[in-house]
Order: C-alpha cells, then sequence, then structure tokens
C-alpha cells in the first residue's frame, strides 16, 4: 500500500511539474504570453495600488474617528 501512495504522489508532482514548466515557457518563451505576463503583471500592479490607498485611507479615517471620540 505505501508502494502505491508513493507512486501516486511521484506522479502528481511529475505533472504539476510539468504543467509549472509549460506554464512558464508560455509565459516567458513566447510573445503572446511575455504580452499576456506584461498585462498581469500590470493588474497585480494596479489592484495592489488601489488596496494600500484603501488601507492608508481607512487608518487615516480610524486616527480621525478616534480623535474625534478621544476630545
Amino acid at each position: 500500500m505505501n508502494i502505491r501512495n508513493n507512486s501516486k504522489a511521484t506522479t502528481t508532482l511529475l505533472l504539476a511539474g510539468i504543467a509549472t514548466g509549460a506554464a512558464a515557457w508560455y509565459l516567458l518563451g513566447t510573445d503572446n504570453g511575455k504580452k499576456t505576463l506584461t498585462h498581469l503583471t500590470d493588474s497585480i500592479n494596479g489592484f495592489s495600488d488601489t488596496v494600500a490607498t484603501k488601507a492608508n485611507d481607512t487608518l487615516a479615517n480610524l486616527k480621525a474617528q478616534k480623535d474625534n471620540f478621544t476630545a
């Protein structure tokens, strides 16, 4: 039974490695992949900027509410 479990784990890891390699080749080795990667990177950067801005706004709002509450 242990050999069967090791075989399944090995097969799963092998398939995951192949899929990861194929994705990396597509994103880094083809023109369409490079465009996709650039678009994805821009989207992630925009999202992180939005999250950071909202977090800073929320923090400033909470500080202002605290100052009003304690005054």
